[in-house]
């Protein structure tokens, strides 16, 4: 399993679980953006992070801005 398939795994875990990203993802696989740049991401859902929306397009000015 990857670490983006991970992350879009929904669970019931509280918010203390984890205070801070712990990893990195490209923004190219997740987010389908051409940069080639290295986000902080969570490595474990909390209610604090969103679902993934694949319908979810970015503009690349403005996301780079």
């Amino acid at each position: 399993m990857s670490n983006i398939a991970a992350i879009a795994e929904p669970r019931n875990t509280p918010t203390s679980a984890i205070n801070t990203p712990d990893i990195t993802v490209k923004a190219r696989e997740v987010f389908g953006i051409d940069v080639d740049l290295e986000i902080p991401a969570f490595s474990v859902r909390t209610e604090h992070v969103p679902e993934i929306d694949p319908a979810y397009q970015f503009d690349k000015e403005t996301t780079l801005a």
